[in-house]
């Protein structure tokens, strides 16, 4: 993210370009809390069950 803002401030991409790979990003961040989340919960179904 940050490096997309220094691409952005020294004209390297446009904005629409920016923006897009910041979606991009926050996608894929969503995508492994998703991940992430779904582990948590099976292993604390586990830890229950013992």
């Amino acid at each position: 993210n940050t490096h997309i803002k220094e691409l952005l401030k020294e004209k390297d991409v446009s904005e629409d370009d920016a923006r897009r790979g910041e979606d991009a990003i926050q996608k894929l961040t969503d995508k492994y809390i998703a991940n992430v989340d779904k582990a948590l919960e099976a292993k604390e179904k586990e830890m229950m069950e013992v």
